[in-house]
């Protein structure tokens, strides 16, 4: 029987039986893969405490030939980024991308720059504090939705090839890229975005973690910059983020509105599914 070891950030735990857990890690050598936690809701001793969301961990365990999900026997916590489980915009923003990640990667594909990219994302979330949080959250999620491989093509109008030079461009998310004015007919999803917008956007793969940091966008760069995530994870997914609406009421109406006092953001998070 195989012995398995490796790091992982826990982006998804399910019930399972009396005493189980379907734990979901996104790790080092092997990407996204499910693991069954014998006794893991009753065991203080292997893993009480090093299971919530957003952990990083170093677990072991046994991958039996013939069974589709490997057993895990224990888990050594690394990093635990508890921060993020007390700030409803950090915790919700979090969310958003373990979503993403559970969503759209296949498993045992492993991409280091993913991971690497989410303990950067997660390391940010404890200490969100700072006048540019949305833009930083934007910025990572264009470069995680590249490292999916579902970068936008804003070099060229994706209707007649013909250099994206004219005044007013549309994006289609099913085109995956721009439009120009001449060709928006025949699109009928693709929504207008600024030259601005644009210039941003054919930048943000060369934004490394400081510049990310110096970086404030205009509310309509922020604004179109979202809806261009979004439209692009929505097509590929073919789903709706749950996520997305509590963040949009945080924004919104402060993070009161969100929360209730007696419970814990993770309960709350669980029940809205």
């Amino acid at each position: 029987m195989p012995i398995i070891t490796d790091h992982g950030l826990i982006i998804n735990k399910i019930p399972y039986g009396e005493s189980d857990l379907l734990i979901t890690f996104y790790t080092l050598s092997r990407g996204k893969m499910t693991g069954i936690g014998k006794g893991a809701k009753r065991s203080k001793k292997r893993f009480s405490g090093r299971l919530e969301l957003f952990s990083l961990v170093r677990f072991t365990g046994f991958a039996k030939p013939g069974i589709s999900l490997p057993r895990i026997d224990e888990c050594e916590l690394l990093d635990p980024y508890q921060e993020i489980q007390y700030q409803p915009q950090a915790f919700f923003s979090g969310c958003y991308f373990l979503e993403i990640i559970n969503r759209c990667c296949p498993e045992y594909q492993a991409n280091r720059q993913i991971f690497a990219l989410l303990t950067e994302l997660f390391g940010f979330l404890t200490t969100p504090a700072g006048r540019n949080f949305t833009c930083q959250i934007r910025l990572f999620e264009l470069q995680i939705i590249a490292l999916l491989g579902f970068a936008p093509l804003l070099d060229y109008c994706l209707g007649c090839r013909n250099k994206a030079n004219q005044n007013m461009l549309f994006f289609d998310p099913e085109a995956g890229g721009l439009i120009c004015q001449s060709c928006h007919h025949r699109y009928p999803q693709a929504f207008p975005i600024s030259r601005g917008t644009i210039a941003i956007l054919n930048k943000f793969l060369q934004i490394d973690s400081n510049l990310r940091k110096k970086l404030n966008f205009t509310p309509q760069i922020m604004d179109e910059t979202a809806k261009l995530c979004r439209s692009l994870l929505r097509w590929h997914t073919g789903q709706e983020f749950k996520s997305l609406k509590y963040i949009d009421n945080i924004d919104l109406f402060g993070q009161k509105t969100v929360i209730k006092p007696t419970d814990s953001l993770s309960k709350q998070f669980n029940r809205m599914s």
